[in-house]
């Protein structure tokens, strides 16, 4: 594969597309030319992000690592937003400009070029003055650089697993694969310690974590990237656009650490609320990246010694990183929903589909992603013309620290249009039946399990040996229970038998011995009894 020494992301291949099957050939070689390999229907190729803005009707993101993926999207949202000019705060004008857009199912290669042509020297990974996303001050504010394994986050480092990447720490990047981790590195970046940069007399050696770290990012997903990038741009009545909402390539000049800014609107949410400060150091022939420096981007409040300055800083962090990201399931407290691998995604569907509209009572205690609530304001016509919209989930579960854990995707196999709260209030509370049916089995099923085992146990503080296993594969078999529970014509989700059967499996080979016999059948009720009567015992 080959590639410039100069990388610029709009015009280097960098960007990984499914091509549709259905796609005309002709027209893919004419909008993507540039191709990596050649663009042909049901292929997937890397091509330059302008050429995949100019061809996003044609295909759809095809990302081989969950934080890349996520990062990615964000960042072709931005660019879609400049390119079209949504950027407007007036919600009738936004409203007329998003419906025309609909309505021509595609972006104008001209205009996508003028923007690249205007901002062409911004984009380019390595540039000595305004290197893209990254910090030329790190050379000469931080000592030696690390080598271009800690790049990648999913190289073997610290506490990272070691069979997750046996790529050496030595081995360089190439320079599509850098671009990724830049924009991985912004977005999910762990706490702790990095280079020591040296910036206006503070020095040291802390990292924030980064804004998305340890999160679920949920996007459309409707076989189009167009359609997908058209429905995540945020209306200004969602995020309102408060003053020049301009990513950090259309500024004059490099963000001031010490006074960090605080988001305008759904462009600098998206882009400029990095934690971390990056600067990649590339082979002037081959452009791999043999090096790079990761500080902090803003200090952390600890390391100002002036009390005044240190309490504004802390306001204006908490307030960046307050705002409310348009792809996350907001909570009212606690921040953004978690990930958790072990977390089922349909665990999380209801809450996704909940709207609150104005003048609701109720206490949901969480708000969908900007997307999800669009979505559900839109006309019939519209959601025709997107077709059947998937939620996409992206998950990485991670400590703040640098530790990644497992990273995960997934997308539901229902349509989530169907179930918005706001627009079908009898479906969202199946949904809401449905899911809460499913997490009372659950619960049933572990106390079960701890019960039985401290009647065979000697030691009443050991843990119980069932649990972990037969919980994982019971929100392993409910998820096709529930995706299927949910229909409307079909019928009531039974995850007591699954309950039951697991809890057997589980305890088969102690429930045959004298030991475990008696505890083993008793505890069993838990789950065979009907749930009023549970209740009724234990009041």
């Amino acid at each position: 594969m080959e590639f410039y020494s100069v990388f610029n992301v709009m015009m280097s291949p960098c960007v990984p597309m499914s091509w549709r099957r259905d796609a005309d050939p002709a027209e893919l070689a004419a909008l993507a030319p540039d191709a990596t390999p050649e663009v042909a229907p049901g292929v997937t190729s890397l091509v330059p992000a302008a050429q995949a803005l100019a061809a996003s009707h044609l295909g759809t993101l095809d990302v081989p690592d969950v934080a890349v993926e996520s990062s990615l999207r964000r960042l072709l949202v931005a660019l879609f937003i400049r390119v079209t000019g949504l950027t407007c705060d007036d919600p009738d004008e936004w409203e007329d400009s998003w419906d025309s857009l609909l309505a021509a199912g595609r972006l104008d290669p001209t205009t996508v070029s003028a923007y690249v042509e205007k901002w062409a020297a911004r984009f380019n990974l390595h540039d000595p003055v305004r290197p893209f996303l990254q910090d030329p001050r790190l050379a000469d504010e931080c000592g030696e650089p690390a080598s271009p394994g800690k790049l990648v986050m999913t190289r073997p480092s610290g506490n990272n697993q070691p069979w997750m990447n046996h790529t050496p720490q030595s081995a360089p990047v190439a320079p599509h694969e850098a671009f990724w981790w830049v924009l991985a590195w912004r977005n999910y970046g762990p706490s702790g310690l990095g280079a020591n940069r040296s910036h206006n007399g503070i020095t040291h050696k802390s990292m924030a974590a980064a804004p998305l770290r340890a999160t679920i990012s949920w996007h459309p997903d409707t076989g189009s990237e167009y359609a997908n990038l058209l429905l995540s741009c945020p209306t200004p009545t969602t995020i309102p656009v408060t003053g020049p909402d301009l990513p950090e390539w259309e500024q004059d000049t490099l963000p001031d650490p010490l006074h960090p800014q605080l988001p305008t609107g759904p462009v600098s949410r998206l882009i400029n609320r990095a934690s971390h400060a990056v600067l990649t150091i590339a082979d002037p022939t081959s452009g791999q990246i043999t090096g790079c420096r990761i500080a902090w981007r803003t200090p952390v409040p600890s390391a100002i010694k002036n009390t005044g300055a240190k309490a504004a800083l802390e306001t204006t962090l908490e307030a960046i990183t307050g705002a409310d990201d348009p792809f996350l399931i907001n909570r009212d407290t606690k921040g953004p929903v978690r990930a958790n691998h072990t977390r089922s995604l349909l665990r999380d569907f209801d809450s996704l589909i909940h709207i609150r509209r104005a003048g609701d009572t109720a206490k949901s205690g969480v708000t969908p992603p900007a997307w999800i609530r669009f979505l559900d304001t839109l006309p019939t016509d519209a959601l025709d013309q997107l077709g059947t919209v998937r939620a996409r989930a992206l998950a990485c579960h991670q400590d703040k620290q640098e530790k990644d854990e497992l990273w995960f995707a997934q997308t539901t196999p229902v349509g989530v249009a169907a179930y918005t709260s706001g627009r079908h209030p009898e479906q969202a509370a199946r949904v809401a039946t449905t899911c809460g049916n499913a997490e009372f089995s659950a619960q049933a099923l572990g106390q079960a399990l701890r019960r039985a085992w401290r009647g065979i146990s000697p030691d009443p503080r050991s843990e119980c040996p069932w649990t972990h296993t037969a919980i994982a594969t019971y929100w392993d078999q409910a998820d096709a229970l529930f995706w299927t529970g949910i229909e409307p014509s079909s019928e009531v989700a039974d995850f007591t038998r699954l309950a039951v059967r697991i809890y057997d499996d589980a305890t088969r080979t102690d429930a045959s011995t004298p030991t475990g016999m008696l505890p083993i059948a008793q505890s069993r009720r838990i789950l065979t009894q009907p749930p009023a009567i549970r209740r009724k015992k234990s009041e």
